[in-house]
């Protein structure tokens, strides 16, 4: 099974449709939230984990990682943390970014969803 993560920060102005591009393609194929994907805020040190945040109009659940995603906290974003520099090892510098598997398929904007669905049924 394919491994997603979108990588999103707070003050993004493009990462809101990413965040509802993944949603929707992963809906459409199945994969779940915590296992098969998982969105990460790279600038995410000042919100704290086990709140509930309004991020541009999206009330998100925010964990410290991926292990505490559940069916009851979802929608989620990993936060809690500055993850600028787990980003850069995978080449990201700017928001939002997908990687597929390990590899970075989409940076700086927002695909659109049969684009992005295709590029995961294409792993």
């Amino acid at each position: 099974m394919v491994k997603l993560i979108l990588y999103t920060g707070t003050l993004c102005p493009k990462c809101p449709k990413a965040r509802d591009v993944v949603r929707e393609a992963a809906k459409e194929l199945g994969l779940i939230e915590g296992k098969d994907f998982v969105e990460k805020l790279i600038d995410g040190q000042n919100v704290a984990p086990g709140s509930v945040q309004e991020l541009d109009g999206c009330r998100m659940h925010i964990v410290g990682s991926e292990d505490e995603i559940s069916a009851d906290k979802t929608p989620a974003v990993v936060g809690g943390e500055d993850l600028m520099i787990e980003a850069l090892t995978h080449q990201i510098a700017s928001t939002p970014a997908i990687l597929i598997d390990d590899e970075l398929a989409f940076v700086g904007d927002a695909p659109g969803k049969e684009e992005l669905i295709s590029a995961l049924r294409g792993k």
